[in-house]
């Protein structure tokens, strides 16, 4: 016991000098800030490992995120192919997707909803696994998170597991302590100024004090919490996640800044049978077409599948307003026309949106159900192109059915992805592509039936169940 305590009081004093540290160092150089902390751990691990947890800020951050010690972010790291899961909570409909956590790509700055994922505003956090695929010897857990004000700190717990324990459970919910079914605690992360500003660019490095591994496990567990709660706007902006493993099979690579984007891709835009929507066409079509083609052909990337790089778009009188066949879009003049009198309320762009969306999917094998093909195609023009006022709504949930197609069906798989897998749509897209859907997929990527996930839409879709609504407010992010 006597041990025990000359421990306590030792931790209690290191805990102390570096909250000291902190301050001092705040003062003297605002531009980086370093904390180291010791943390010692007893678990079922073969022997007791000094947890060590670096935490950096600098209050002017780079888009390449360089800290004096925490390291830099990978692209290749041992989690760049592994995959996130929600375990609880969710996510901001104005941040990105969870694959943001580990695509090995950064923000260019510091409020930048779309690169980062973050919580919903105004809920308390939520939980995220990360499975690696399979057990490794970790060197480092890294975390990165930029902002101009509150959400730039991070407080999260790590816990980790290899999978193998009795009674293992991937995915406990808040109201499950981890340390029951499976798990261990690593550590306990809060970067939170002890006083001023709270913004800037931060890094944390969870690693073992001997420059040692910190374990050898599959999953790791990470319980985040808001960084405040006096508003609505105290949820972390997460804009990367490294795992770095004991044994490289390969050199490891920074992220570095962001390579500017290079066209690979032609095609025709055609108006001769329309010659007065020509300038409509090259003024405002044009320009979207450019911006979302690589969009939508990144969202809905699947192995071994490249999307075609020529296509085009010709507007012409026809019935309807647009239809796809293979690489050729047509769009109905008619339809055009009379949305450019609806400047309020202008969908001319947008479906084409959804047309090129046809273009990038380029399912030949049969058997996929032509309700999710149009669904995936709204989804990505109404939840991603299209701004957030302009997103559907469930009007009426006792006769709507998710095989109802475009709208309903894109608001039923926004809902989903949100709520249950992020990488939802991505994925049924692989198995369409692949010739591979089934409706038994809804339940291995979700761990419900469709027709349960439905039932549960419905039910968040009725105004006894705001806090669940069908889509997102569309409301700002927040200071």
């Amino acid at each position: 016991m006597s041990n025990w305590l000359c421990l306590k009081n030792s931790l209690e004093e290191s805990v102390r000098l570096c909250k000291n540290e902190r301050n001092d160092t705040m003062h003297l150089n605002a531009q980086s800030i370093i904390v180291p902390i010791l943390l010692l751990l007893t678990s079922t691990w073969a022997v007791r490992a000094e947890v060590k947890i670096t935490v950096e800020r600098r209050v002017e951050g780079l888009p390449t995120f360089k800290f004096k010690t925490v390291p830099s972010p990978l692209r290749n790291d041992a989690a760049a192919q592994a995959r996130f899961r929600l375990v609880d909570g969710q996510s901001d409909p104005n941040g990105s997707r969870l694959r943001a956590l580990n695509d090995g790509r950064l923000p260019d700055e510091e409020d930048q909803p779309s690169e980062n994922f973050f919580f919903q505003a105004g809920t308390e956090g939520g939980r995220l696994q990360l499975d690696l695929g399979n057990v490794i010897a970790i060197k480092q857990v890294n975390s990165y998170s930029w902002h101009s004000g509150d959400r730039a700190p991070q407080v999260y717990t790590l816990y980790a597991s290899d999978g193998a324990a009795n009674g293992f459970e991937a995915m406990p919910k808040r109201d499950t302590n981890p340390e029951v079914c499976g798990w261990q605690k690593v550590a306990g992360v809060d970067t939170r100024p002890s006083s001023g500003a709270t913004g800037g660019q931060y890094g944390v490095s969870v690693s073992d004090a001997a420059d040692g591994a910190l374990g050898n496990f599959r999953y790791l567990l990470f319980d985040i919490l808001p960084t405040e709660t006096k508003d609505a706007f105290g949820n972390t902006f997460f804009s990367e996640i490294d795992v770095r493993a004991m044994e490289l099979t390969e050199p490891e690579v920074e992220v570095g800044a962001r390579p500017i984007p290079v066209k690979d891709f032609n095609y025709t835009l055609d108006v001769s049978q329309t010659p007065d929507l020509k300038d409509w066409a090259e003024s405002k079509l044009k320009p979207e077409i450019d911006k979302w083609y690589p969009i939508i052909r990144e969202c809905l990337a699947s192995d071994g599948f490249t999307a075609p790089k020529q296509f085009s778009v010709t507007i012409k009188p026809m019935r309807g307003v647009a239809a796809t066949g293979g690489i050729e879009i047509n769009v109905s003049e008619q339809w055009i026309r009379s949305q450019l009198k609806r400047p309020e309320w202008n969908e001319a762009v947008g479906s084409v949106i959804h047309e090129l969306v046809h273009v990038v999917q380029q399912y030949h094998m049969r058997g996929n159900p032509g309700w999710l093909v149009e669904g995936v195609a709204d989804y990505l023009r109404w939840f991603q192109f299209e701004p957030p006022a302009h997103r559907p709504t469930l009007r009426n949930p006792s006769r709507a059915k998710y095989t109802d197609s475009y709208k309903i069906t894109a608001g039923f798989l926004e809902y989903v992805a949100r709520n249950h897998d992020h990488e939802l749509v991505v994925r049924l897209n692989a198995a369409m592509r692949q010739g591979l859907y089934s409706s038994e997929l809804w339940k291995e990527y979700t761990g419900l039936t469709v027709q349960e996930l439905w039932t549960e839409y419905v039910a968040a879709c009725t105004p006894a169940n705001a806090s669940a609504p069908l889509s997102p407010s569309g409301s700002s992010n927040g200071p």
